[in-house]
């Protein structure tokens, strides 16, 4: 039985010049249309789930769907909850305030994620984000004085232009504002996107390095665990949904979209909008491209995944690495260690964890 649904809301009042995801710009006249495809969609898979242990709304900007949508599903979903789940839900600070989160925490959630992507006004131009820095502020101090169990803020870097300052002003803004969580991703500019189009370029990789190098030790240094490589989290706040994707753990996506693994297959809904939603008025479920995962792929994704993380890979569990004699060479350099069948990337080693990945896996 799945303990971890994904569910994508994807409406957006317009696309950030980075953003790659399905959303739907506009279309909010379809909000209800969408909430009742979405509740078919769960009312279809219903008996795939056993009590679940994480909630993730996702898009999107989930807080477009407004509380009393939101709380809709979440009444769907009450009865299938573990004790102690985890209900997370993304927002974006020029959509909430005070009233939207005390409705959002009566309805259920107990961990919001808050996209401040940077505090600098000319990075948050070029990114296309509609919230002030001081918008995220608010957001954030609302969301706090709401009583969420953990308040988590996603961030970028390596934004075209950024320079140090505004970096070392992006984590003492952080550090001042006492969150549970952060979220803290190297951006990349992905094709189609508005940055792409407009022929952006990141800053140099040497630059990228050391900015990452700062973020986790500034973060380590206030009192945050790296427990994952772009993850930091106060001890007891760790984003336990997401500790299952990096686990491996099967579960559900729904929505316009949405990604699924179950029982050693993938797939991933359809993507439009009125597809979706006239799909699962006709059928139940949507229109799906599924993707068997053979052994050779689950194992090379357990140890992209596991090595992502700050606790030892379990080789009994992920299999071993294409090339088990890299194992060698790499301990020696100094970039992981091995005992008792598991395998750890040392502090060292997480800096270059893809250049690890690359010596031990094949990957397409």
């Amino acid at each position: 039985m799945i303990r971890h649904l994904y569910v994508h809301l994807p409406f957006c009042a317009s696309r950030c010049g980075y953003c790659g995801f399905v959303v739907e710009v506009g279309a909010l006249d379809r909000r209800d249309a969408y909430l009742a495809a979405l509740r078919g969609e769960l009312a279809a898979e219903r008996s795939r789930l056993g009590a679940l242990e994480t909630v993730y709304l996702g898009g999107g900007t989930p807080t477009l769907m407004r509380p009393h949508r939101i709380a809709r599903v979440l009444g769907d979903l009450a009865p299938m909850l573990a004790d102690g789940a985890e209900v997370s839900i993304e927002a974006n600070p020029e959509t909430v305030d005070r009233a939207a989160f005390g409705k959002l925490r009566r309805a259920g959630v107990t961990r919001v994620s808050i996209g401040a992507q940077s505090f600098q006004p000319e990075l948050l131009a070029s990114l296309e984000r509609q919230a002030s820095a001081d918008q995220v502020r608010r957001a954030i101090a609302c969301a706090q004085d709401t009583g969420f169990g953990s308040v988590s803020v996603d961030l970028l870097f390596g934004v075209p232009g950024q320079t140090t300052t505004q970096l070392e002003a992006d984590i003492a803004e952080v550090g001042a504002l006492g969150v549970d969580h952060v979220s803290w991703y190297e951006l990349e500019i992905k094709p189609e996107t508005a940055l792409a189009r407009m022929g952006a370029q990141v800053p140099e990789e040497d630059w990228a390095a050391d900015a990452y190098e700062s973020i986790v030790a500034r973060l380590e240094a206030g009192g945050y665990r790296w427990y994952e490589t772009a993850n930091f989290a106060r001890p007891g706040h760790e984003c336990r949904h997401s500790l299952a994707y990096w686990s491996a753990s099967d579960y559900l996506g729904l929505g316009v979209g949405a990604v699924s693994t179950v029982d050693g297959t993938r797939w991933r809904n359809t993507t439009g909008l009125a597809a979706y939603i006239g799909e699962v008025a006709a059928q139940g479920v949507p229109a799906r491209i599924a993707e068997p995962l053979d052994q050779a792929t689950r194992r090379r994704e357990r140890w992209m995944l596991g090595l992502r993380l700050d606790r030892p890979l379990d080789t009994a569990w992920a299999g071993p690495p294409d090339h088990p004699e890299a194992l060698v060479r790499l301990e020696a350099g100094g970039l992981l260690e091995t005992a008792a069948g598991r395998v750890v990337l040392t502090r060292r080693g997480r800096f270059v964890q893809n250049a690890v990945l690359h010596e031990l896996m094949e990957y397409a």
